[in-house]
């Protein structure tokens, strides 16, 4: 899917979904503009499709059976699909998280995960994406990893103020770790902008 966008220069969406109405949804539209599909299971929606109310409490049992929940959704709407369909981890939270979901990988399921370690100090996050890498790729899933914090809110992550991604650093993060990806922080912030202390970057 990303092979595509480089070589015809477009961008690819890719969509949260914590229902199995939305992933039916985001399938539906896709093929209808025969457009391939990147569905995305944040690492806290995978604890509220396991069941858990308080999804920030959630466990790694939990977690498991969320992404189960939203990969067979997935698989539902998508294996019979004529585009092309990926479903992402996004923001896995710890190594748990990501073997979690590592643990359903199947036709269509959990393709590519990201660990975010953003708000670890940088060799914590080198070290502990690097051993992700390591597990992740030896079942054949990608790893997106993830270096900078936007400010606002995002998911487990809060931060005032930017810390935007020096190339230097992100150079150095892609030898240490032999991530697939790499989100990177370069724009204002994330959540809804109540209008106070906000600046936006031109």
């Amino acid at each position: 899917i990303l092979e595509a966008t480089q070589k015809y220069g477009y961008a690819q969406g890719a969509f949260n979904v914590n229902a199995v109405a939305q992933a039916k949804a985001v399938i539906e539209v896709h093929e209808m503009f025969r457009s391939p599909a990147i569905l995305q299971g944040a690492d806290l929606a995978n604890a509220f499709m396991g069941g858990r109310v308080d999804f920030a409490g959630g466990t790694t049992e939990d977690k498991i059976a969320g992404a189960r929940n939203i990969g067979d959704a997935v698989r539902k709407y998508g294996e019979n699909s004529p585009i092309p369909i990926a479903l992402h981890l996004d923001h896995g939270r710890n190594f748990d998280s990501v073997k979690a979901a590592i643990a359903l990988v199947g036709p269509l399921v959990h393709d590519r995960v990201n660990m975010n370690g953003s708000s670890l100090p940088f060799e914590q996050n080198v070290e502990l994406t690097r051993e992700v890498v390591k597990f992740a790729h030896a079942r054949g899933v990608t790893v997106e990893g993830e270096l900078g914090v936007l400010a606002g809110v995002e998911d487990h992550v809060f931060s005032e103020t930017s810390t935007y991604t020096n190339p230097l650093d992100a150079v150095e993060f892609f030898r240490k770790t032999r991530v697939d990806a790499l989100a990177i922080s370069y724009g204002t912030m994330h959540g809804a902008s109540k209008g106070k202390d906000v600046k936006l970057r031109r």
